[in-house]
């Protein structure tokens, strides 16, 4: 069964996107929206080739882009499924922080 792997930034991008969506927009939003990027977690280890992921070797080699909101979730392929780099804003600026 594929599988998923936090890297140590992105389990820290998941705790500051939480922190600032529950400071910005309650308890409730937090979870929703952490469950929601979590969904896609699973998605991804089922399905490393998403259709509208596209590759951002020119940036960082061997890594992916999936958009959830207003999110990138950067991962890269292996043969147990994907690691997650990171989780970055839409408007960051991804060389700088990949």
């Amino acid at each position: 069964m594929p599988n998923f792997k936090l890297s140590d930034k992105a389990d820290n991008d998941l705790y500051e996107i939480g922190v600032y969506t529950e400071d910005t927009h309650g308890l409730e939003q937090r979870n929703k929206y952490l469950n929601e990027i979590s969904q896609r977690f699973y998605l991804l280890a089922e399905n490393p080739n998403y259709p509208t992921s596209k590759d951002i070797g020119h940036i960082k080699n061997g890594c992916f882009p999936l958009s959830i909101n207003e999110h990138f979730i950067i991962y890269r392929k292996y043969s147990y499924g994907v690691r997650i780099v990171r989780i970055l804003g839409q408007v960051m600026d991804l060389e700088r922080h990949l």
